[in-house]
């Protein structure tokens, strides 16, 4: 198995970790690939649509996924 954590807010302080902390202790044995967290960048939220567009993870998260089914 493989897991792959998604989270509109920052990386860091935010829920990810513990969800990757919960299934690392909980399903170490069933992996077959590193927990892999994506989030949004560690910036001031922008209001310009453009600019939110490239802040949320969305085109970080397809990339992310393409490596893990890889691994």
């Amino acid at each position: 198995g493989k897991a792959i954590i998604l989270q509109e807010d920052t990386l860091f302080g935010g829920i990810a970790s513990d969800i990757s902390a919960l299934i690392m202790e909980n399903c170490f044995e069933y992996l077959d690939a590193p927990v892999k967290r994506v989030a949004s960048l560690e910036t001031p939220i922008p209001f310009a649509i453009q600019l939110e567009e490239q802040y949320l993870p969305k085109k970080r998260f397809e990339d992310a996924l393409i490596v893990l089914l890889n691994y």
